[in-house]
């Protein structure tokens, strides 16, 4: 700690008497040489972690009187310590939990190779495909049309929900009960709060967002008058709460790095500046994201992207072959997740168009190829 106070200090004392103006060149380089000193002492300490380096930086900021300068280094550098040390973690920890021979259902079989339980392919192909399902038949949005306030809020802890406003709901308990039974709990773990209304006037079945005080977290909202027909969950309920689901699938914490919390310009800008992957407005996608790869693959040209996203061109009239509905073209994040729900729901397509190779992008990925054997085992049981 006493090494870290020193290096820190020299250059707090080296910058200190600057006044506040935007963060230059010159300021990049003292942040580089700040951020490889701190690895290297990190690296070679048994003692220091990456989280006291980054509270000790916080400490100083909260502590000592500096210089709008001084202050946005300092926050870049605590940022940028916080992050590499985040993605090596989540490298060398994630993965997709294993499983036992005695974790399977009745009619699934444990496959000793992936340690996953996979329902019997002739039973789930007939079960799920019964579904009549068209991708893109329901409406999507990322706000209700009607400005109503929501029938209840619950908190969302593991499998179960706790009422914490307004009034418990049993269709909103029905609901939450399907999309937990349908998406292994593995996978959603990042979902906090769950939300229902009744609009029978919103062309919105559900969406989902970040949650504020914590950008890792994500909300789900659920119109019950668009999922919850006839006393059930219809078939196009079952495919929106896929869709959603594929949403933070996608733009979840392993997948990329979320903007700073903070109103600094400096900041934002330099954040934006040193994204070497596909920036969205949630943050900056990792190589390795499957929304990067997607975007790389089917909407690499950036000015036809801007053009369809500032709605100067409609995608779909366009070409209307290289998605599966016309809602899919409204941007990248709603293409993947429109594909994603019929790459679970239906079989391997067999067609050339672009539509069909969205579909198949997924099984690039083995852990995506588990999730809808998974998904589509719980589905047939929910039927």
């Amino acid at each position: 700690m006493k090494k870290l106070f020193i290096i820190l200090s020299v250059f707090l004392l080296s910058i200190g008497t600057l006044f506040a103006y935007s963060l230059s060149e010159k300021d990049d380089s003292i942040i580089d040489t700040i951020e490889s000193k701190l690895i290297e002492k990190i690296d070679s300490s048994d003692r220091l972690t990456p989280e006291l380096v980054v509270n000790y930086i916080e400490n100083i900021l909260d502590s000592k009187k500096l210089s709008e300068r001084v202050i946005s280094i300092l926050e870049v550098v605590a940022d940028d310590i916080e992050y590499i040390y985040w993605v090596w973690a989540y490298s060398q920890q994630w993965s997709w939990p294993t499983m036992k021979q005695d974790d399977c259902y009745e009619d699934e079989y444990f496959d000793a190779d992936t340690q996953q339980c996979y329902f019997n392919e002739s039973y789930y192909e007939s079960s799920a495909d019964s579904i009549d399902y068209e991708a893109g038949s329901w409406t999507q949005g990322w706000a209700f049309d009607v400005n109503q306030e929501p029938l209840a809020s619950y908190a969302i802890s593991g499998d179960s929900i706790t009422l914490t406003q307004w009034e418990d709901n049993l269709r909103a308990q029905k609901v939450w009960k399907v999309f937990s039974s349908l998406i292994p709990l593995s996978a959603r773990w990042d979902f906090a709060k769950y939300f229902v209304v009744d609009e029978p006037q919103s062309d919105t079945a559900a969406y989902v967002e970040q949650e504020q005080s914590d950008q890792s977290k994500w909300n789900i909202s659920v119109n019950l008058d668009s999922v919850y027909v006839d006393g059930k969950i219809d078939s196009e309920g079952y495919a929106t709460l896929i869709h959603e689901f594929a949403h933070v699938l996608t733009l979840n914490k392993t997948q990329l790095r979320y903007l700073p919390v903070a109103d600094n310009e400096d900041i934002l800008q330099r954040f934006e500046q040193n994204c070497q992957w596909n920036f969205l407005q949630e943050g900056c996608l990792n190589e390795d994201a499957y929304l990067d790869d997607f975007i790389d693959i089917f909407w690499a040209d950036k000015t036809y992207l801007e053009k369809v996203r500032n709605e100067e061109i409609d995608a779909y009239t366009w070409n209307e072959s290289s998605f599966i509905s016309d809602y899919a073209a409204t941007n990248p994040w709603e293409d993947i997740a429109e594909s994603f729900a019929y790459f679970v729901l239906k079989t391997k397509a067999n067609g050339s168009t672009v539509a069909d190779k969205k579909l198949n992008f997924f099984y690039n990925y083995p852990a995506l190829d588990t999730l809808r054997k998974q998904i589509r085992g719980r589905l047939a049981t929910l039927k």
